[in-house]
């Protein structure tokens, strides 16, 4: 019901916008700082029980945010919105349906998948990158020549903002190996989570430390670590008090695999599982697609691990 009267308002509210524009900018700015913070509330779709719902409507609302920048391109909140749309959009929904059609052999329809996903998180990245430069002019070049001098100046109030613009960055180039234009970025990304990390550890319940199990899954010639990741790992788990189920399918997904560390790999996406969604609601979308996306990692355990007692036996 909630939901329902939002969408309506919101609806009524774009009307509003239109009318308004006519009559001036001053007029204009008013009713778009007016609105967003209305429209631009991650919590009402981070909290929602139908992934479904949310999977339908977040390119209308997207697209919409959109069509305010257009018209007022500073306008912060909006900006913040659409990269946390954006990114939330690919990590729930695309990324793990190019996962699901590679694991299901549909390699054509999982390339076609993951191009969309990473062009979707650079679209977000973008609108990070936008609301830092009202702040810190000139940084996203910055980032790109020396990251750790580009983010000196930075302090608690950007944490949310370098936590959104690494967890982008970053998932772009998980699912854009074969961009190296995309790939050459990764000393920024680490940059971007690390100094966030050093701001607020805390941030989030654990949020960066899960940003950065992703980014040390990455194969060892770009950086990656297994160890690094196992330290991440355990500290999102005991920042979310465990209620969190994105870090336990992350690693399993990423570390556990690679290290064909079955048993590991099965503990870790039953304990996902058995992560209570209701248990905290802000969570609560997030965790829903996290155990979709373990049930189709456990389907697939035997293509995915060699079995070498298995192997020996079937030998004629």
């Amino acid at each position: 019901m909630r939901n329902s009267v939002r969408l309506r308002f919101g609806v009524t509210a774009l009307a509003g916008i239109a009318l308004l524009a006519s009559g001036g900018c001053s007029l204009r700015s008013l009713a778009v700082n007016a609105i967003v913070p209305t429209l631009a509330n991650p919590d009402s779709y981070r909290s929602d029980e139908d992934p479904q719902l949310v999977r339908d409507s977040l390119p209308f609302l997207l697209k919409t945010i959109e069509s305010i920048l257009d018209a007022e391109p500073e306008q912060v909140q909006a900006l913040v919105f659409a990269c946390t749309g954006f990114t939330l959009y690919g990590n729930a929904f695309l990324q793990v349906d190019a996962e699901v059609a590679e694991w299901e052999g549909d390699y054509k329809r999982s390339a076609a998948l993951r191009e969309r996903t990473w062009r979707i998180f650079v679209r977000g990245r973008d609108y990070c990158l936008r609301s830092l430069e009202l702040k810190y002019d000139g940084i996203t070049e910055q980032l790109r020549r020396d990251p750790a001098a580009a983010l000196a100046d930075a302090d608690a109030e950007d944490v949310e903002v370098l936590f959104l613009l690494g967890a982008a960055w970053g998932l772009a180039i998980s699912n854009a190996l074969d961009q190296p234009a995309l790939i050459a970025d990764l000393p920024a990304v680490r940059a971007l989570l690390e100094r966030a990390l050093e701001l607020d550890e805390d941030y989030e319940r654990g949020s960066l430390h899960a940003a950065l199990i992703t980014l040390e899954a990455l194969p060892p010639e770009l950086g990656g670590s297994p160890a690094r990741a196992r330290v991440h790992f355990e500290r999102a788990i005991e920042l979310s008090n465990g209620l969190d189920a994105g870090p336990y399918v992350t690693f399993a997904a990423g570390v556990s695999v690679p290290e064909e560390n079955r048993a590991e790999f099965q503990e870790l996406l039953t304990t996902a599982l058995a992560v209570d969604p209701d248990e905290d609601t802000s969570l609560r979308l997030l965790n829903l697609t996290s155990q979709r996306r373990a049930r189709s990692l456990l389907d697939q355990v035997d293509d995915l691990f060699f079995d070498e007692l298995e192997t020996e036996e079937t030998l004629p």
